[in-house]
């Protein structure tokens, strides 16, 4: 593959940020500005070369997936030998999951951490426009799914048919 973003940084310099911080422990501040500036601009120029724009959007799942499952984690206080536990499964299969690097990630893997967290997964094609302004937003207030007894206690939720 040609020259692909390896890291969400590459990206933002592709938008002219200036290497932004992002990821879990950015502000949620900086990175609502951040989102806010993508939010509405044109895919990158850089997105033209299909497999740039293909690792592009690989290297970019790698790292939403690291980051998701680690800000859920840490947000429930857990260390990697609880959510191991939860999910039935050693330590380091949790570290490799929060390592961008940690290789192919499957999706039973993830339904594993969701019914740890006691989420849901959604997984979806999307256009690349989508993508990117999805994609742009990583403070972790959005990263985190809250587990449905709590969605549950901040929301009323009613049937699909309304009721």
């Amino acid at each position: 593959m040609k020259n692909a973003p390896s890291t969400p940084e590459l990206k933002w310099q592709e938008l002219s940020l200036n290497t932004l911080p992002h990821g879990p422990g950015v502000s949620n501040e900086l990175a609502a500005q951040a989102s806010q500036v993508l939010m509405g601009r044109a895919i990158p120029a850089a997105w033209k070369d299909v497999d740039y724009r293909q690792a592009a959007m690989e290297a970019e799942v790698e790292h939403a997936i690291a980051w998701q499952v680690r800000v859920n984690r840490e947000e429930r206080g857990w260390k990697q030998s609880n959510l191991a536990n939860r999910m039935n499964t050693g330590q380091s299969a949790v570290s490799r999951l929060e390592d961008p690097a940690g290789g192919d990630v499957r999706v039973s893997t993830l339904l594993k951490a969701a019914h740890a967290f006691d989420c849901a997964l959604l997984v979806r094609f999307v256009p690349y426009s989508e993508f990117a302004a999805v994609t742009a937003d990583v403070r972790s207030d959005r990263l985190l799914a809250c587990g449905f007894n709590d969605e549950q206690s901040q929301t009323r939720i009613t049937s699909s048919y309304g009721h």
